[in-house]
């Protein structure tokens, strides 16, 4: 059974637009990695059907997980892992 969030499109493109302006203003130069456009793929199929989605997206040689759980409300976490 899919899961869909009870914000309208426009909170949940507001919600998104933060994630982004966040991320950008903390400068650590992973914007322009493919892991992030992934990442933007996935934001805006939230913002356009509501639908529920979580997930970790490791960023390859930045040490930085994006941990994102979009539902009700939007959370989002750009994790340390020297691993990564």
């Amino acid at each position: 059974m899919k899961m869909v969030c009870v914000m309208n499109i426009n909170e949940r493109a507001c919600e998104i637009v933060g994630i982004f302006k966040k991320i950008k203003e903390m400068n650590l130069g992973i914007m322009g990695y493919e892991e992030m456009e992934h990442f933007r793929s996935i934001c805006n199929t939230y913002i356009k059907d509501g639908e529920s989605v979580k997930g970790k997206i490791p960023i390859p040689g930045t040490k930085r997980i994006i941990v994102y759980d979009f539902h009700n409300k939007v959370d989002c976490m750009l994790k340390y892992d020297e691993d990564v």
